[in-house]
């Protein structure tokens, strides 16, 4: 028995219309596309997309930024002169650490204004308003931001739509 796939949906011709079926290229293009956009749905595919392209980045990230700390320890280890132990391995915390803030920031800071716009987005998808988005705030509160993330669109989550995409709706549905 062969299982039959349905074709790509195509992108809707408004970045104010959730993607839904979107695939990973398009839901990375749309993630920075709407890079502060808080109005509006996401879909669950340009949710999760979203989430796997910045877990790919931030384990990238983590494997360079490690290597460049080991060098960086290295560098002041080998650079230093042999006179006291103690402060060259306070030296080389204190560079490794510098390394480590800097690049963090320099991956992280990029991606999190997106990264809050999508999942404000998709829980807007599932009618709910974008203020849980807080409840992440509190200990193991981001679990229910992925529950939230995971479950079906519901439509009365039309109601978080800008304006602009209500009579782009209505040509849809006709």
């Amino acid at each position: 028995m062969h299982a039959v796939y349905d074709a790509p949906a195509p992108e809707p011709t408004s970045l104010d219309l959730p993607f839904y079926g979107a695939s990973f290229d398009a839901s990375v293009r749309r993630f920075f596309r709407k890079y502060a956009v808080f109005t509006g749905r996401a879909s669950r595919s340009e949710f999760w997309w979203a989430m796997l392209f910045q877990c790919i980045v931030g384990s990238i990230a983590g494997v360079v930024l490690s290597i460049v700390m080991v060098a960086v320890v290295v560098w002041v280890v080998v650079g230093a002169e042999q006179e006291d132990g103690a402060t060259t391995m306070i030296n080389a915390i204190v560079a490794s650490t510098l390394v480590m803030v800097i690049g963090l920031a320099l991956v992280t800071l990029p991606v999190l204004l997106p990264s809050i716009a999508v999942t404000v987005r998709r829980l807007h998808d599932t009618n709910r308003s974008g203020w849980w988005y807080l409840i992440s705030l509190i200990p193991f509160g981001g679990y229910a931001i992925y529950v939230f993330g995971a479950l079906e669109s519901d439509a009365a989550g039309i109601r978080f739509d800008s304006q602009r995409a209500l009579p782009q709706m209505e040509q849809i549905a006709s």
